[in-house]
């Protein structure tokens, strides 16, 4: 049984559907989920179960705890799998209302990456320990969560494994990167100030002192965009950057892009990264979070400090200025994420995952 908050648009949807879709054969499956988005449909095309319930918030999955502890005891599921901070937490009050079956955390959004204040700290640290003490199995995305959450003391290093997240399906990319004529960088991802896309904006300017003919084309849509168009207007160059806003399927847009750029402040393992990846993109990718574990500097893509916009600008300058360099990044990339990040091998991992803490509960 899985269990999200929400199955509105996101990675955690996403990793959900393809363990579905992979694991179905080997696995009777179920998904309890507030129904938002297309992904409840799309699993239950596929012979999957789902529960609908109202768990988007904290405070709506809250007063649904004793609902889903009882779905949990009807449904007696071998196994649980917790997807997220919210089921993480919330769901392990369930799980043990249930009788506590065996369950796997899976954290995809650490939650002292929302750290503020005192009470803030406070509340996230109380959450992680509840979400990972309940828990049979903690899975994080990245090596780099994994070194933090021991660093934090949140979690007993024997519980914690990676397996990272996986990209949607294997796209062949119609042409390689700089065979279009103009040049064009591409970001893709919230307009929210954790994705950085405005150091991006700050490095259009050299970019196209170097390169004049160099278009930009931003994916998205958030609070941010109005802050960024703004800037884009007052740095002089919105005539060269597109705000294309929030696409459901970017694949087509990526493929128009010859750099895919991944700002972000920080990051536990953008799926972006990936869906470029495939698409034989090169990468220009702040080395924070789960990146560095995705973008190999130098063979795939090349790596930068956060929040600096002249590195950002210097990596496309010279990717502009080395087509067959930068196609060749990209085409290494491609090889990289099919032999890492797949569907197939990662819900593979997560099968081998399953069978282990089933033969242990026998």
């Amino acid at each position: 049984m899985h269990v999200i908050h929400t199955s509105a648009f996101g990675g955690g949807p996403n990793m959900l559907a393809i363990l579905c879709a992979h694991l179905s054969g080997d696995f009777a499956m179920e998904v309890v989920t507030d129904g938002h988005g297309d992904m409840p449909a799309r699993v239950e095309a596929a012979g999957t179960v789902v529960h609908r319930m109202p768990l988007t918030t904290k405070w709506s999955f809250a007063s649904h705890i004793p609902r889903l502890a009882g779905l949990v005891r009807r449904r007696k599921p071998d196994l649980v799998h917790l997807h997220g901070q919210f089921a993480g937490s919330f769901g392990q009050i369930a799980l043990a209302l249930a009788g506590g079956p065996r369950n796997v955390y899976f954290v995809q959004w650490p939650s002292y990456l929302d750290d503020g204040g005192g009470w803030s700290r406070f509340r996230n640290r109380t959450a992680e320990k509840v979400s990972c003490d309940g828990a049979t199995s903690v899975v994080c995305v990245s090596e780099n969560d994994r070194r933090e959450f021991i660093a934090r003391g949140l979690c007993a290093p024997e519980k914690l494994r990676v397996i990272h997240n996986a990209f949607s399906r294997d796209t062949q990319a119609s042409r390689p990167p700089f065979a279009g004529g103009v040049p064009t960088i591409g970001f893709v991802g919230r307009l929210v100030d954790q994705k950085g896309c405005e150091y991006l904006v700050r490095a259009v300017p050299a970019v196209l002192e170097a390169h004049p003919d160099t278009r930009f084309l931003i994916v998205g849509d958030g609070l941010e965009r109005p802050r960024l168009e703004a800037m884009a207007r007052e740095l002089g160059v919105s005539s060269a950057v597109e705000f294309a806003g929030y696409q459901p399927e970017p694949a087509p847009l990526i493929e128009r892009m010859d750099v895919v750029v991944v700002p972000s402040i920080y990051d536990p393992f953008p799926l972006v990264t990936l869906e470029a990846m495939i698409l034989s993109r090169p990468v220009v990718g702040a080395a924070v979070g789960g990146i560095p574990e995705q973008v190999e500097d130098g063979r795939t893509g090349i790596l930068v400090p956060p929040r600096d916009a002249g590195s950002i600008a210097s990596a496309l300058i010279r990717l502009i200025s080395q087509p067959r360099a930068a196609a060749a990044m990209g085409g290494a990339g491609r090889d990289s994420a099919k032999a890492r990040f797949s569907p197939e091998v990662i819900s593979g991992q997560f099968a081998a995952l399953y069978r282990e803490l089933l033969a242990t509960a026998s």
